[in-house]
C-alpha cells in the first residue's frame, strides 16, 4: 500500500517548559508511506506516544524510528524531518515466506518476528531447536527443489531435538529422512518413486528413508 499516507495531530508546544513556550519550528504533522497493509494507525498511535515532543529541531528521530520498528510487521523505518513542521516516516515491512514453530514467522532471510494476532497465510511450517531458523529454511528449499522432479509438494519441515529431519507432504504423508545423508535419501527415493506405476490415487502416509539401502513405504489405506 505505498504511497499511504496517514495524518497524526501533533501538539508539539505542551513539550517545552511544561506547556509555557511555543518552540521554533513546532512539529505538526507526521506522515507515513511504505508497506503499511500490515499497520493499524492504533498501533502506530501507542508506539510514537512520548517521542512526538518538542519542535521539528529537537524531536529525537532515532527514538521515533526505534519505536516504529519495535512493530512485528516492520523491517526497518526511515525517519526525515521535511520542513517547516512535518515528519515522514517511511516503513519496510517484513515479506514472510514460512511460519515458524509456535505462533512466528519467518522471512526470506530467516528473520524470526512474532505478529499478534498470526495472520492465516498459505505458507510451509517449519519447525526445529531455538536457533535452528536458518538451517531449516535453508534445508527446505534443498528438499523442495528436489521433489520438482515428482509429483509431491512439501508442506512441512521439522527438525528434532535429536537433529533428525521429517518432511510433510501437502497430502498428509510424512518423509522420516533422519540425520545424515539426507539429501542422498532423499533422491533415492525419488528414484524409486518415479518408477512405481501402480500406486493409482493411493496417498503416501509415512515413508521411512532411514534405511541403508532402501526405504519402507506405508499408504493411508492400509491399516
Amino acid at each position: 500500500m505505498a504511497g499511504f499516507v496517514m495524518a497524526i495531530a501533533v501538539s508539539a508546544y505542551h513539550a517545552l517548559d511544561r506547556g509555557l513556550v511555543r518552540p521554533l519550528l513546532p512539529l505538526e504533522r507526521v506522515g507515513f508511506d511504505g508497506e503499511l497493509s500490515r499497520l493499524h494507525e492504533s498501533d502506530l498511535r501507542e508506539v510514537l506516544t512520548g517521542h512526538l515532543t518538542g519542535g521539528l529541531l529537537s524531536v529525537d528521530v532515532e527514538a521515533i524510528r526505534a519505536a516504529v520498528e519495535s512493530l512485528p510487521w516492520v523491517a526497518t523505518t526511515t525517519v526525515r524531518r521535511v520542513w517547516p513542521d512535518a515528519l515522514r516516516i517511511t516503513v519496510d515491512a517484513h515479506e514472510p515466506v514460512a511460519i515458524w514453530g509456535n505462533g512466528a514467522l519467518m522471512t526470506a532471510d530467516a528473520v524470526v518476528f512474532r505478529p499478534s494476532p498470526l495472520p492465516d497465510l498459505a505458507l510451509p511450517d517449519l519447525a526445529g531447536p531455538p536457533g535452528s531458523a536458518e538451517r531449516v529454511l535453508e534445508r527446505y528449499r534443498a528438499l523442495a527443489e528436489q521433489l520438482e522432479a515428482v509429483p509431491l509438494q512439501p508442506a512441512s519441515l521439522a527438525l528434532n531435538e535429536r537433529r533428525a529431519w521429517t518432511l510433510t507432504l501437502a497430502g498428509g504423508g510424512r518423509l522420516h529422512l533422519g540425520r545424515d545423508s539426507v539429501d542422498a535419501r532423499l533422491a533415492r527415493f525419488i528414484a524409486a518413486w518415479m518408477e512405481i506405476t501402480d500406486t493409482g490415487a493411493r496417498e503416501l502416509a509415512v515413508a521411512d528413508l532411514r534405511y541403508p539401502d532402501g526405504f519402507a513405504l506405508r499408504w493411508q489405506d492400509e491399516d
